[in-house]
């Protein structure tokens, strides 16, 4: 899970970054809120942190832009301060998720968890039913069809994973290779090879392809 931060303050967020060491996510951290809107059209975020500061702090007027451009990626505004006001304005604003400050590092966890899902999926829902009769299940990380499991690899898995977070829209070579490339560097015929070997296991019917856009897996409606 790739994470964007923004906090002036330096401590807290070496404190998440250690914490979530574990998780397998990697962290873009910003202090100047300016640098922050050009960075999210460059590159693709889980979830973006903004911190709340200072009384006019920009994280509000920042998530307010990043929702009238039409970004749909979760906001976690994270507030030094604790008046409704504040609260008010940033689900106001478009944000996903508002954390008062002090708070647990697990509980920070969950809300990004809770926050990714909701906004990429836009639905409560933990199974998805997709063209060709396969089933994916968000929980379990399971694809399946006809109540039979499809094994898949890690790699395979995040690529599923990715194209129904951005159901029915074509994602590029190359996107799909930036995601892939968090932990290590991923080229774009190690991409090629991953899909081929998932439509292996599942035919060609799940992923679909156009020469020079990309891939895409688009949702079914359960019979």
């Amino acid at each position: 899970m790739r994470i964007l931060v923004l906090r002036k303050e330096r401590e807290l967020t070496q404190c998440i970054k250690e914490h979530f060491k574990a998780y397998e996510c990697s962290f873009d951290v910003f202090s100047d809120a300016s640098l922050v809107f050009d960075a999210i059209y460059k590159k693709i975020y889980d979830v973006v942190i903004l911190s709340i500061e200072e009384p006019q702090s920009e994280a509000l007027e920042l998530t307010k832009q990043i929702r009238e451009n039409k970004i749909r990626v979760p906001i976690i505004l994270l507030s030094c301060f604790h008046a409704f006001e504040y609260l008010k304005m940033g689900y106001e604003y478009g944000c996903s998720d508002y954390i008062k400050e002090p708070f647990e590092l697990e509980e920070l966890r969950y809300r990004i968890l809770q926050s990714a899902r909701h906004c990429h999926f836009d639905t409560d829902e933990n199974i998805f039913y997709l063209q060709n009769k396969f089933v994916y299940d968000l929980n379990k990380y399971r694809l399946s069809k006809n109540n039979v499991t499809i094994s898949l690899t890690s790699a395979e898995n995040k690529i599923i994973q990715y194209l129904i977070k951005h159901i029915c829209r074509r994602c590029s070579v190359e996107e799909i290779a930036e995601m892939l490339s968090e932990e290590k560097m991923v080229n774009l015929s190690t991409v090629r090879m991953h899909i081929k070997r998932i439509r292996d296991k599942c035919g060609d019917k799940l992923i679909e392809s156009a020469k020079g856009v990309g891939y895409r897996i688009c949702r079914d409606r359960p019979e």
